[in-house]
Formats: structure tokens, sequence, C-alpha cells
């Protein structure tokens, strides 16, 4: 397939970010190598979404699967730990997961900050903002996956200001299944934290961009450090910009939303971040995406 949007800027933007790409891809493992130009050991993964992209894999449907409260699954705890508990009983002989699952919000982040709570503390390691907006939405987000830095951290912002009631004491070691099981204060609020930003962090989020004050407002967003992901929402871009859905069927994304697609690109390549769009129109434009760059599908290209 053949992707001919209407302006030239944008058909010469593949090409010139292409090459851009070329010094990008390997980003997220070379950021984490010592002076000397070695990685140094670290213990094993519990989130395979951050493995694939440290390894400079695509996190498709092979390391991955989705939890839609914003759609499909309500929000229910009861249900989320049960589907939690599914998952993790589906390991690899080395006992690390065979897919993590990742949360989608039912919506915005500032109407869902107890939310979030809930479902880290359940034990969610990656979680999905739709509809992101602006800075401060980003912003509240992130913050609300953080638990307080100590004084002197490497990494104090977004500062975290997420309740620690699970883990004031060390006489609680709740059981959290996709964790491998009991885990204690210490070790969790090592690892329970945003990566890339901390690089032992476990903890993943996927900021979605859907309408056009969101891909305005992109270079503004990204300025948040912590963001694992940014994912263009082709299909609710297409119906905001009052194009009308864009379906598996059609043989190209609309112009404008290439456009979109395009923008969101430029500004995640300058950052360093991994991007993609959720999945609409043909393979032949996953598979457009994925030359053009994009390691983080929202589905499977």
């Amino acid at each position: 397939m053949k992707i001919e949007p209407r302006r030239r800027t944008v058909r010469s933007a593949h090409c010139v970010l292409i090459a851009l790409l070329a010094g990008w891809m390997v980003w997220p493992v070379s950021a984490q190598q010592g002076r000397t130009g070695t990685t140094p050991p670290k213990r094993q993964r519990i989130n395979t979404i951050i493995q694939a992209l440290e390894e400079g894999k695509v996190a498709d449907g092979s390391v991955k699967v989705s939890i839609d409260m914003e759609h499909d699954f309500p929000y229910d705890m009861p249900a989320l730990k049960k589907r939690f508990a599914e998952i993790a009983a589906n390991r690899k002989p080395n006992g690390q997961l065979e897919k993590t699952p990742i949360v989608r919000m039912p919506t915005r982040a500032e109407q869902t900050t107890w939310m979030i709570e809930h479902v880290l503390d359940a034990g969610a390691l990656a979680i999905t903002y739709p509809l992101m907006e602006t800075k401060a939405q980003v912003q509240k987000a992130l913050s609300t996956m953080r638990i307080t830095q100590k004084r002197g951290s490497k990494y104090p912002n977004p500062p975290g200001f997420r309740g620690a009631g699970l883990w004031t004491t060390d006489a609680q070691f709740p059981d959290l299944p996709l964790w491998g099981g009991k885990i204690g204060p210490d070790e969790y609020m090592d690892r329970a934290d945003l990566w890339p930003l901390n690089p032992n962090g476990e903890l993943f989020a996927v900021i979605m961009v859907e309408t056009p004050e969101g891909i305005k407002n992109i270079n503004d967003i990204l300025t948040v450090p912590g963001i694992g992901a940014i994912v263009v929402g082709t299909n609710d871009l297409s119906i905001a910009l009052g194009i009308g859905r864009a379906t598996r069927a059609d043989t190209e994304l609309p112009p404008e939303t290439m456009e979109g697609i395009l923008t969101v690109m430029r500004a995640a390549t300058a950052k360093g971040v991994h991007w993609g769009i959720s999945v609409s129109g043909t393979k032949e434009t996953g598979e457009q995406m994925i030359k053009l760059g994009s390691r983080y599908p929202l589905g499977s290209y």
C-alpha cells in the first residue's frame, strides 16, 4: 500500500524521518549503558513490554495483552484482579510473564486519579491514558503513578503523589500475582516507578493523543518525563477531524490523519520517545508505520 498525503511536505517527511530514526531506535538500550560502554547486570524484567523495547523490538501482541476499561472491560476491581491472576499463571520456563497486561483507563487522568491508584495497588504494570490533550493532564497521570521520591533522588520529576497505604510497614506483603506473588514494600517501592525515566522501573505509561488539540500540544506534552510511549488514536482522531471513522477496510489513512501521525512522529523522535498508532486501516498501514520507526502499536501490526 502506498500512503500519499496531499502535501509534499508530508511525503518528504517520510524520508527525512527514516534517517533521523536510525540513531534513535537504539536509544532505550544505549541510554542505560554505563560510562564504560557496557550494560550493567540487571534483574530479570517483570514487564515484558519494557524488555521488548530495551531490546529494540516492536512491543506488539506477542509481549502484551490489552484490558480495555474504556470500552470493553467495566471498571470492576474484583474482575480486574481475577484477570491479573489468570495472566500471571501463564509464565515462561524462567518464571517471567508470557505477556504483560496493559490497562486502558476509562477516561482522562484528571477524572480517574482514584481509579489509577486502585489499579496500581492491584499490581498493574502498564497503563494507557486515552484522550490526552495537555501537558497538565499528562503530568497528573504520571505523578499519580509515582510514589513520592526520597530526597536526593536522581529522578525527582514529575513529582509523585501516589498513596503508599499498602507499603507503610514491613509487616505488609501484599500478594501481587503479576509481580510474582508476595513482594515486600522496599522491593516494590524500588521497582514500582516509571520506565524509561527510572531505568530500574517496571511501570509503563502510554499517552494517547486522539484529537486536534492533543496533536497541537504534542511538543509541550512530551516535555513531561516518564512517558513510555505516545500513541495516536487514528480512529478517534479521524472522527474528531470531522472525517468519520477510519476502518480496517480502508486502503489508506485519510491525509489529515496521516499528517497528525507524522506530527507526533517528528516530536516523539526528537525527544527519544517510543510512538505508534492504534490499529486502523490495513496491515500494510501498520507495516508502513514500522518502517517509519514505530515500536509501540496499541494493538498488533
